[in-house]
């Protein structure tokens, strides 16, 4: 029989998170564009008439773009919209933590180190380069955390205070807030509010139930735009730690600077612009999140052995699945044991669900020592099962105990020892030292 259509449902979450993003926007663009009784009530300031609708959709446009920015390339937009802000509003003491130099200049720094190492990664050999790969993929995570705890709540609250003057006019409100008239094209329209605690009072001064609701939907649909772009993005971080390859994470960087140059320049041009690019940006995250998550989570272990060089646990160690066909999603997360039938992979659905186990037959077990973490594959299908963590590199003889399987040096590993074979002979055939044998 047929599945019941809400356990399909259940089974397709991007289509679940690609709803959502529908009705987000949707509420959104109520929030720009008011009812025709907020339309009006706005009708009796003739100067405002037709300045108010236009200056909240272009507030809530610019919010979502900058966002959108912010999530991309955390630290890079941070630093910029900080010296831009610092630059229009100078050493006042109203100036946001974001535009104070005490803030600006660290993050300067470390944002100099990373493009200088992004540069020189061609020239740096492929161990230190990991490592430095490593570290910048746990301080990107940092980085995210900072500009979010101190840009993130300044555009949500610029967007919540035209949300707030939008629902003040559609309840029938005389006044008019300037905020909702001025323009917000000025450079410094995204510093107001977060530093300012003034504006939290006014927008909690109206108590009725719509206006608390948009409040609500703006500041949730903000932070998941956020958090679905800064997830699919920061994937770019977890694949250039993950390939060995200096080209490819030349070619990644550049992708990723290309997409967050064009969302600029259309800022730039118009807001409007800028949010039919951001758009189809965070409809593709909120299809690829779940992907990435899983992604990341194996990066953040390759990352955090390569760092701290964690010991390796032997009984019922973490693994992640190799393929999408066993039963769950690739690089699900868990742990493995040997069975005589093959592997028993256990792991948590959603990281909180009760324990799942799956049973994996491996027919011809095969320990594929690789270059970075280890693999067991089924030698007979030419296919791999799970991949260990590289904190199982120095422990392959006792895993392929373990799990009774033969040891098979991998393709890239093994192309490096002749690399270094050949350099050997290479060099010692230039220090003269095979001339004694002719």
């Amino acid at each position: 029989m047929n599945a019941m259509p809400h356990s399909n449902l259940m089974k397709h979450p991007r289509a679940m998170g690609l709803f959502a993003l529908v009705v987000a926007v949707g509420v959104l663009a109520v929030i720009a564009y008011p009812a025709a009784a907020a339309d009006t009530a706005i009708a009796t300031a003739p100067t405002a008439t037709s300045a108010a609708p236009e200056s909240r959709a272009v507030t809530v446009a610019t919010g979502i773009a900058q966002i959108t920015g912010l999530a991309i390339s955390p630290l890079l937009v941070l630093v910029a919209i900080g010296w831009s802000d610092y630059t229009a509003l100078g050493t006042s003491a109203a100036a946001p933590l974001h535009a104070n130099p005490w803030f600006l200049v660290p993050c300067s720094i470390v944002l100099a180190l990373a493009l200088l190492k992004k540069c020189a990664s061609p020239a740096i050999p492929l161990p230190i380069r990991k490592l430095l790969d490593a570290g910048e993929y746990l301080e990107a995570k940092l980085a995210a955390l900072i500009a979010a705890g101190v840009l993130l709540p300044t555009i949500i609250s610029t967007m919540t205070a035209a949300t707030g003057s939008a629902s003040n006019g559609a309840s029938g409100g005389a006044t008019i807030s300037s905020a909702t008239t001025a323009p917000v094209a000025e450079p410094v329209a995204h510093v107001a509010g977060f530093m300012d605690p003034s504006w939290m009072s006014s927008l909690l001064a109206d108590t009725s139930v719509v206006h608390g609701v948009l409040l609500a939907v703006v500041i949730a649909a903000a932070i998941a735009i956020f958090v679905s772009v800064w997830i699919t993005f920061h994937v770019i971080d977890a694949l250039i730690v993950l390939s060995p390859f200096a080209i490819v994470d030349a070619a990644l960087v550049a992708l990723r600077g290309s997409i967050l140059g064009v969302l600029a320049l259309a800022l730039l041009i118009h807001p409007f612009i800028a949010l039919v690019f951001a758009l189809p940006i965070i409809a593709l995250s909120f299809l690829f999140a779940g992907w990435c998550i899983r992604l990341d989570l194996f990066a953040c272990t390759v990352a955090s052995d390569l760092l701290f060089a964690r010991k390796p646990v032997l009984n019922r160690p973490r693994a992640f699945l190799a393929r999408g066909d066993l039963g769950a999603p690739i690089r699900t997360m868990g742990r493995a044991e040997s069975t005589p039938n093959g592997v028993r992979f256990t792991y948590h659905p959603l990281f909180v669900l009760p324990v799942r186990t799956l049973e994996i037959p491996v027919s011809s077990r095969e320990l594929v020592h690789g270059l970075v973490w280890p693999t067991l594959a089924d030698n007979a299908q030419q296919k791999c099962v799970i991949a260990f963590p590289p904190r199982y590199r120095m422990a392959v003889d006792e895993l392929a105990q373990q799990f009774d399987a033969r040891i098979r040096e991998g393709r890239l590993r093994t192309g490096v020892r002749r690399l270094r074979e050949g350099l050997a002979a290479l060099a010692s055939v230039l220090r003269g030292e095979s001339t004694a044998q002719v």
